[in-house]
């Protein structure tokens, strides 16, 4: 993705002013732009644009200096880290100067932000909407779910994941998610994340693929549910007509069936009251591995996906070993629900180990904003791939958080 020239590029732009470019923004504006970018930001000229109603300066360039340094929509967007003071000064220092032009002649390549979708193994599953989405050229940003099925004819453990991008110019984020019940394949809005759906795995640009670790597989077959939902994260800012797509999402199965199953719990709470209006505020949430889950302990957490909402800005998310010490789940200083990914991590998890998640809003709005599924209520999860998998009647993959002790900070 981004541009994926390779060479020498003459773009008018001095060579630190188009190697930051290069390493921080061409992911997803390149030439044409992808993901849901707005504009490109490959050349000098692409600078000097007008933004054209996106941004309110007079160019691009400003537009740029301006957000890369903003701490409410900064860019590059989270989980990516913002740019250094010093890149941030060459950027702001080129366009105080008129942004002149440039005779430099700099290396092409990486595209930024890195990740790719390669595979140890070919996908055998292909879960995609039956027909193509046309994206409204009059709707900028819009959520849509389909759901899909998996076969269940035999036994099988998903052992790798990696998204089918088929309309680079829209597709902003995908999540996969499994259901207990099949979901209408029709493709339907939907602003929200039903807390029955099991989140699976969570794409944005630079995402890699998933890969489970040898011991484990998401079982699927005549005693699973293989109902799953798409949901895709549209983005036509720039009003394009006749935007169709239909990317999916590739799996990787055996029946070679893994020592493991592989499962879903989600920390947290949910017992919080409303964040008051126009204010800041901190959750911390705690649970001990009970003494119940024995016989299924330790456990290997190899996947975190912290998850809020509109409001949310920071989650750091750790376990405190029973023994001593403390091992992180997830750490996102920079939180933003347009810009949400899974997280490979590969941490044990004991019968006595504290669960500790932590998060923190920022209620710019005039009303309160409490739990809820929808995109204007708000959530504290942090959902985390695992295994073996829990195989109790009293069990429930979100009980962890609803059992949570929770409080203020």
């Amino acid at each position: 993705a981004g541009s994926s020239s390779t060479g020498q590029l003459a773009t008018g732009l001095p060579c630190e002013v188009a190697t930051i470019l290069q390493d921080n923004c061409l992911q997803c504006h390149s030439d044409p732009p992808q993901f849901g970018a707005p504009m490109p930001l490959v050349t000098r000229a692409h600078l000097l644009a007008s933004p054209n109603g996106v941004a309110p300066e007079a160019t691009v360039g400003e537009a740029v200096v301006r957000r890369v340094g903003s701490t409410s929509e900064p860019m590059p967007p989270p989980p990516n880290m913002p740019l250094s003071a010093a890149d941030q000064g060459v950027l702001a220092a080129y366009v105080q100067a008129g942004m002149p032009e440039s005779a430099d002649t700099c290396g092409g390549g990486g595209g930024g932000q890195g990740g790719g979708y390669e595979l140890p193994c070919e996908p055998d599953v292909i879960l995609k909407p039956a027909v193509a989405y046309e994206m409204p050229q009059s709707t900028k940003d819009e959520y849509v779910c389909f759901g899909v099925e998996a076969p269940s004819d035999i036994a099988r453990h998903i052992t790798a994941i990696a998204p089918m991008i088929d309309n680079s110019t829209i597709i902003h984020h995908l999540l996969l998610l499994q259901a207990p019940a099949p979901v209408s394949a029709q493709g339907e809005p939907c602003d929200f994340i039903n807390v029955d759906w099991k989140l699976i795995y969570a794409w944005g640009p630079g995402t890699p693929a998933a890969v489970l670790p040898q011991e484990a597989g998401y079982p699927i077959g005549p005693s699973e549910p293989g109902h799953f939902v798409l949901q895709m994260h549209y983005s036509n800012i720039q009003g394009l007509a006749g935007q169709k797509d239909q990317t999916g999402i590739g799996l990787c199965t055996t029946d070679q069936l893994r020592p493991y199953d592989a499962d879903i719990m989600a920390f947290g709470g949910t017992n919080f009251s409303a964040i008051p209006p126009n204010s800041q505020a901190t959750l911390e949430c705690a649970i001990n591995v009970p003494q119940q889950l024995a016989t299924w302990a330790p456990f290997t957490i190899f996947q975190a996906w912290p998850h809020m909402h509109q409001i949310g800005r920071q989650m750091d998310s750790f376990v405190n070993k029973a023994g001593g010490g403390q091992i992180p789940l997830a750490n996102v200083p920079n939180y933003d629900f347009e810009y949400q990914v899974t997280y490979p991590v590969d941490v044990p998890l004991e019968v006595g180990d504290q669960v500790v998640t932590r998060c923190t809003w920022d209620n710019v709005t005039s009303s309160p904003v409490g739990f809820g599924e929808a995109t204007n209520d708000e959530m504290c999860f942090n959902f985390v791939s695992y295994y073996p998998r829990v195989q109790s009647s009293l069990w429930h993959w979100l009980l962890p958080s609803y059992s949570a002790t929770c409080n203020w900070q």
